[in-house]
C-alpha cells in the first residue's frame, strides 16, 4: 500500500545548530556548542533527557579511566556533580576531583535526568520535549531541515549545523548517509532491559559469582527456561538495599524494527519475571527483594554506524593510535555480547594507555553539515563496542557541539574545520586531550574504577 502526505508544515524556528536525541551525547554537545556562542534547539522524542542513564535505566557509568582518572570532561564530570544536589548529602560522599571512586559513578536516574536539565536550561538551550524526528529536507550536501512529529501534527527546524544524538542514526540515514549496520552480516549484539531490586539483606548476601552458580543448577534442573545468560549480571548501586541487574539478553531481533523491539520488550520482561522469582526462591539476601523500577524503553547496544571522514578500526584499537586532531581518548575495553550464545568476546587494552578518536569520525562523510555525537559515530562493528559507554559519549558529544560554535564563529561548514583546532580549543575548555602524567603500573586495586 502507498500512502502520499502533503501537509503545511508548522515552523518551530531556526537556531544556529539543531541536536537530534538528548541522550548522553546530545546533552553535552547542547551544552558546550550554547555555551560557546551558538543557539541550540534540542529535541528529543521522550518527555525527559537522559537517554539511556533515564529511560534505559542504565548503571554504573562504565569507567573510561587511567590510573584511576577519568579520561572524560569538564562536561561529565560537571553532570555527575550536578546530580548531587538531588541525592541525600548526608549519605554519600563528596564526588572526588577525577571520579577515582565507583561510588561517583553510580547512578540514580531521577538525578541524571534533572541534572541534564538543569545544566542545558542554564546554557540557553531551547528544549522540545515530545518531538520525534520524522523526515529531512536537503539540498545537495547539506541538511536545510528537520521535520518532526508530535501531538500537534508535522513541523520542522532549520539550523546551519545538525548534531545526530539518535543513537540509531537516525538523522544521517534519512540524509542519506552511508552506514554500517550491526556486525555487517545483518546481526546486533543483544538488547537488554535493565531493572532494579530493593529489599535485599546485604548481610545474607553472597558474592556474585556464587548466584550465578546457583542459577546455572537452576537452569540444568529446568528451573528456569530459555535464559540466554550463564550468569547473573548485576551491580552494587547508591544504595546498600538496591541492586542494579544488567541480565537480561535477546538476540536475533533487529533494534530498527518496531516489531521486532516489540518482541524484544516482552521477552525481556518475561525474562525479568524468571529471574525474580529465582532470586527470591534461591539468592541469600534476595528473600524479600522485590522490584524497584525498570526501564521504560530497552537497550540496544548497536544498529548503525555512520561513515564519517574517517573510519576507526579494531587494528587502530590494538594498534592504540593516536592523532593529532584527536576529540577524545578512550580506555574501554572491546566488549562485543555474543547475540546467538551467552558470553562476550573481550579484548582489554593495555593497563595505561589508549586510544584516540580523531576529529573526522563525527563529520558525516556525505553531508557537510552534519555531526555525529552517539554511537552511530564512524567506526567498526568491533571498536565501536569499545566507544558506544556513556561517558565516552559524553566527550564525543562535547567534540561535536565545540565544532558546531566554531562553525558558526568562523561562518564555515564543520566539514571545513581543522580538527587540530578543533582539539585546542576543547583542550582550553578543559577537555583532558591535552599532556597526560601516567604512572607506570600493574593494577593491583580493583576497588576503584
Amino acid at each position: 500500500m502507498q500512502y502520499e502526505l502533503k501537509q503545511e508544515l508548522k515552523f518551530l524556528g531556526h537556531s544556529d545548530v539543531v541536536i537530534i536525541g538528548g541522550g548522553p551525547g546530545g546533552i553535552s554537545a547542547a551544552v558546550t556548542a550554547a555555551r560557546n556562542g551558538a543557539s541550540v534547539t534540542l529535541v528529543e522524542k521522550e518527555g525527559q533527557l537522559g537517554g539511556m542513564a533515564y529511560i534505559g535505566e542504565v548503571q554504573p557509568f562504565m569507567p573510561n579511566h587511567i590510573n584511576h582518572k577519568t579520561l572524560d570532561g569538564p562536561f561529565y564530570i560537571e553532570w555527575i556533580k550536578t546530580m548531587r544536589k538531588y541525592l541525600p548529602q548526608d549519605e554519600l560522599p563528596p564526588v572526588t576531583e577525577n571520579l577515582s571512586e565507583w561510588i561517583d559513578i553510580r547512578l540514580d536516574k531521577f538525578a541524571a535526568m534533572f541534572a541534564a536539565e538543569d545544566l542545558c536550561l542554564e546554557a540557553g538551550v531551547r528544549l522540545l520535549f515530545h518531538h520525534t524526528f520524522f523526515d529531512v529536507i536537503k539540498e545537495d550536501r547539506k541538511i536545510k531541515a528537520v521535520v518532526l512529529h508530535s501531538k500537534s501534527g508535522l513541523s520542522y527546524l532549520t539550523a546551519e549545523t545538525f548534531i545526530d544524538s539518535s543513537g540509531d542514526g537516525d538523522l544521517a540515514a534519512k540524509a542519506g548517509c552511508d552506514f554500517e549496520f550491526g556486525d555487517g552480516e545483518g546481526d546486533c549484539q543483544p538488547m537488554t532491559l535493565c531493572f532494579k531490586m530493593n529489599g535485599l539483606c546485604p548481610e545474607k548476601n553472597i558474592p556474585p559469582a556464587d548466584i550465578s552458580k546457583l542459577w546455572v543448577a537452576a537452569k540444568e534442573a529446568g528451573e528456569v527456561v530459555d535464559a540466554p545468560n550463564d550468569s547473573i549480571g548485576w551491580f552494587l548501586s547508591l544504595y546498600d538495599d538496591v541492586a542494579h541487574f544488567n541480565q537480561t539478553r535477546v538476540g536475533g531481533l533487529n533494534p530498527l524494527d518496531g516489531e521486532d523491539l516489540s518482541k524484544a520488550e516482552i521477552e525481556a520482561r518475561r525474562q525479568v519475571r524468571q529471574l525474580i522469582r529465582f532470586l527470591n526462591a534461591k539468592a541469600p539476601g534476595f528473600e524479600k527483594a522485590k522490584l524497584l523500577s525498570m526501564a521504560n524503553h530497552i537497550g540496544a547496544r548497536e544498529s548503525r554506524r555512520v561513515v564519517g571522514r574517517q573510519w576507526l578500526t579494531l587494528e587502530d584499537y590494538d594498534a592504540l593510535r593516536k592523532y593529532p586532531d584527536a576529540i577524545a581518548r578512550i580506555h574501554y575495553p572491546v566488549d562485543v555480547h555474543n547475540s546467538k550464545t551467552a558470553g562476550f568476546i573481550y579484548r582489554p587494552l593495555p593497563e595505561c594507555d589508549w586510544y584516540e578518536v580523531p576529529y573526522g569520525c563525527i563529520v558525516a562523510k556525505d553531508m557537510d553539515n552534519l555531526l555525529l555525537s552517539s554511537r552511530c559515530l564512524s567506526s567498526d562493528h568491533m571498536v565501536n563496542s569499545s566507544l558506544r559507554v556513556m561517558p565516552i559519549m559524553t566527550a564525543i558529544g562535547q567534540a561535536a557541539g565545540m565544532a558546531a560554535a566554531m562553525a558558526k564563529e568562523s561562518q564555515c561548514m564543520i566539514s571545513e574545520l581543522d580538527g587540530v583546532n578543533v582539539r585546542k580549543r576543547l583542550i582550553d575548555y578543559g577537555a583532558k586531550l591535552g599532556d597526560l602524567e601516567v604512572i607506570p603500573m600493574k593494577r593491583e586495586n580493583w576497588d576503584q574504577p
